[in-house]
């Protein structure tokens, strides 16, 4: 498990225009595999509008040697509003097997008002703060740390700029900023690669747990204003 302060502190400046302009929408494919062996695939579609109005889908299913032990699907929803740089999550919902739930960010307990701060932190899905991720990562913010509601608990997520470095694709290479969840479990870790020159889009995602390293890679992408 990991053992995070139950704290939040992030002084937010408003994004620039020019940094608001640059947020774009995207459509994205992922393959997903473990030990080089195809196991699942990722679609992500990320939707903005010209009133601000947000919504993000991800769905995951199995494919490959994935498909012959599991028939595995997921998909999750984020819907909400993007005020002056801040994404302001208002409903989130999951859909999968054995897991499904949905709810309201503003019904669990903080003000999300499109204000992050240490007394009224944004209270994030377990989508919507990878998006916030890029805006800030837009905007050069140093602090890195998002209040994520996961299940039945809120945990903090905060990373950290480790690097910044190509990572090839099958789509060519991309210049990326890597970000790490710092976490004080060796055997846990999350590390995302997202690149410069796409507007933060992730190329790369690597999970670590229970001795198993699963990677999604890059593999279609598009882009809007």
């Amino acid at each position: 498990m990991y053992r995070l302060a139950i704290f939040f502190i992030c002084l937010f400046t408003p994004l620039s225009l020019q940094a608001l302009e640059l947020l774009q929408s995207y459509s994205a494919s992922y393959k997903l595999s473990t030990r080089n062996i195809k196991i699942g695939l990722i679609e992500q579609k990320f939707a903005l509008e010209k009133n601000g109005d947000y919504l993000f889908l991800s769905t995951l299913s199995t494919a490959g040697v994935g498909k012959l032990v599991s028939s595995l699907s997921r998909t999750q929803v984020s819907a909400g509003n993007f005020i002056d740089g801040q994404l302001v999550p208002k409903s989130y919902s999951l859909q999968a097997q054995r897991d499904e739930r949905s709810y309201e960010l503003a019904d669990l307990g903080t003000a999300n008002n499109g204000v992050r701060s240490s007394l009224k932190p944004t209270l994030f899905d377990e989508l919507s703060y990878q998006a916030q991720m890029r805006a800030d990562l837009l905007n050069e913010i140093n602090n890195y740390e998002y209040l994520v509601q996961k299940k039945h608990k809120q945990k903090l997520y905060a990373f950290r700029h480790e690097k910044t470095e190509l990572i090839p694709t099958k789509l060519g290479a991309f210049m990326c900023k890597k970000m790490v969840r710092k976490t004080n479990n060796p055997g846990k870790s999350v590390k995302i690669w997202f690149a410069e020159n796409l507007n933060y889009i992730p190329v790369k995602i690597e999970l670590l747990s229970k001795q198993k390293i699963t990677i999604a890679i890059l593999t279609k992408y598009s882009q809007s204003n």
